[in-house]
């Protein structure tokens, strides 16, 4: 596992590369399984509905997990599905995605069909 550092593209290089190798990612949710909601950002670009943070390892997921995050935690998602699911719904729901952004929440914002071509594309 890589650490992450404070070169998004390093980070974003590494969520794709894990991701491929292991076939899992991680999100964020708070609340019970039940009525467990995915964690959200604002997107800077405001007429985007929001910024969803995905991760390639549970530690990169877990690090946001303190202050006003505290009640969050990770959640897997299939790597597939989140390719053949996610991602289209999220593009046609103007969301955009975050992937491996650090603890102080750096990391830059991309629509979700260039990051599911990224990820198709690597080996």
């Amino acid at each position: 596992m890589s650490d992450l550092t404070d070169d998004t593209e390093h980070n974003y290089e590494t969520f794709l590369q894990d991701a491929v190798n292991t076939g899992i990612i991680w999100s964020l949710v708070t609340g019970e399984e039940d009525d467990a909601e995915f964690v959200m950002v604002d997107a800077e670009q405001a007429e985007r509905a929001g910024v969803m943070l995905f991760f390639s390892e549970i530690d990169f997921a877990k690090a946001l997990c303190v202050e006003e995050w505290a009640d969050c935690c990770p959640r897997a998602i299939d790597l597939d599905e989140f390719i053949d699911k996610w991602l289209p719904g999220m593009q046609s729901d103007g969301y955009l995605v975050g992937v491996n952004w650090t603890a102080d929440l750096e990391g830059f914002e991309q629509e979700p069909l260039e990051l599911s071509l990224d990820l198709l594309e690597t080996d």
